[in-house]
């Protein structure tokens, strides 16, 4: 299994590029880091929230 960080990913951007990932390579884990500020809204992700290789952690670079 391959680890990824996706930042800013609960952004428009980053939630379909975690979308894309998710379905197209099984084999990935994806630990999404986003700050959730007026671009990022949890709600993007709500359909892969109960993915076992979908980790969110909310936090500022």
């Amino acid at each position: 299994m391959k680890n990824l960080l996706v930042t800013g990913g609960a952004g428009f951007i980053g939630a379909n590029f975690v979308h894309y990932i998710l379905h197209k390579y099984p084999g990935y884990r994806l630990v999404v880091y986003d700050k959730l500020t007026y671009a990022g809204n949890l709600d993007n992700l709500r359909d892969v929230a109960h993915d076992p290789r979908y980790h969110f952690i909310k936090g500022d670079i």
